[in-house]
């Protein structure tokens, strides 16, 4: 058995041999990675049962293609305490696998390694799961169409009908893929909600709207005191960002000095790492912020109030455009407004297709109508 200091890149690099070999963790006594000649990999922990026996056990305890490293010395941790602690063997300690197969909490937490390693946006769809609550601690078999379509009537009014129907998805592949591994019986099968609500309007600001959305903004700050808002609807207007990539944005993110974002793969909607320059007014509301949050300003760059990643921004803002008397306006027209002020001011398609991630040119044709008249202005340059 081999002692190493075991990293999860090391883990994942860990090929299958003409003998079953183990990497044991130099960090947590007795927990060590085996790797079968198949190239099955599965954690167990090394451990002497509590006397008097004193006999040596290797206790199962999950499979690595559920379980990194760090859940795997999580796991071996508590394990061990009870053993030293309690005087408990691990091995009667650990739970019986339920009959009805693991929660949909258990299910994502299996689940997260596979679709992390398989797609770019990964991270993505385990935050989408994660916001079941409802579900967390159900058996994940029991998970039907109907307790789902009861969940899509009572979330119709609050959420978008495309976003349901994301979520929903993501649910569907996580059952499908705990089916296929045994985990839970087959996934149920809902039709997708008609896209009568989503579809995508090119609504952006008009100059008066404007100022009384940014005169609003301001009123409100000397009404309850500063807080994220305002900086962040600056950012969106002049950066374009996604309402969640801007909620994922961290400090060490944001390069003052050369004056751009870096976009983690991880925070954004295609999983594709970007960088976006900032202008004045962006740069100026980020320093503002940075400046009133003081000492704080190390993790996300508009938090939760417990310092986690803020969920959502939608009620605030929706009550802001109220008292400015602007309509038919949400939080993403704020992305829909930066792309339709570059076309008006006739920066090329290409370069506002780069500036707002758009994976293919037919998504930034439809601000081509708001473009000045290019055609003219081209033929009058050979004269």
């Amino acid at each position: 058995m081999t002692l190493v200091y075991l990293t999860q890149a090391l883990c994942n690099a860990a090929a299958p041999r003409e003998r079953r070999y183990d990497l044991r963790d130099s960090l947590v006594r007795g927990l060590f990675l085996r790797v079968e000649v198949s190239g099955r990999k599965t954690w167990y922990l090394c451990y002497r049962t509590p006397s008097p026996e004193r006999r040596l056990r290797n206790m199962k305890i999950a499979s690595a293609a559920y379980a990194q490293l760090a859940a795997a010395r999580r796991a071996a941790k508590e394990y061990l305490a009870r053993l030293y602690l309690d005087n408990v063997d691990p091995a009667e300690a650990q739970e019986p696998p339920r009959e009805d197969g693991p929660t949909l909490r258990a299910l994502i937490d299996m689940y997260e390694p596979w679709v992390c390693a398989h797609q770019k946006s990964g991270a993505v769809t385990v935050r989408a799961l994660r916001l079941f609550s409802e579900f967390m601690d159900a058996p994940a078999s029991e998970i039907d169409a109907e307790a789902v379509e009861r969940w899509r009537e009572e979330n119709m009014g609050r959420l978008k009908r495309a976003t349901i129907n994301r979520r929903v998805a993501a649910l569907q592949a996580l059952l499908s893929w705990g089916a296929k591994e045994g985990l839970c019986r087959a996934a149920m099968k809902l039709p997708k909600l008609a896209q009568s609500d989503s579809k995508v309007v090119t609504r952006f600001l008009e100059e008066g709207e404007r100022a009384r959305l940014m005169a609003e903004l301001a009123a409100r700050e000397a009404r309850s005191g500063r807080d994220y808002l305002r900086p962040a609807v600056i950012l969106s207007l002049n950066t374009g960002i996604r309402k969640g990539t801007l909620l994922g944005l961290r400090w060490g993110d944001v390069d003052f000095a050369s004056r751009t974002l870096r976009l983690r793969a991880e925070i954004m909607k295609a999983g594709r790492e970007a960088v976006v320059p900032l202008n004045d007014a962006a740069l100026a509301a980020l320093f503002e912020w940075r400046a009133f949050c003081g000492a704080e300003c190390v993790g996300y760059v508009f938090p939760a109030e417990n310092g986690a990643r803020r969920n959502d921004t939608s009620k605030a803002f929706m009550r802001v455009l109220e008292k400015a008397d602007i309509k038919n306006f949400t939080w993403h027209c704020l992305r829909h407004d930066f792309a339709s002020q570059l076309a008006m001011k006739g920066v090329p398609m290409h370069v506002i297709q780069k500036l707002m991630s758009h994976g293919s040119m037919a998504m930034t044709q439809r601000y081509a109508h708001l473009s000045p008249n290019s055609l003219e202005e081209a033929v009058r340059l050979i004269c």
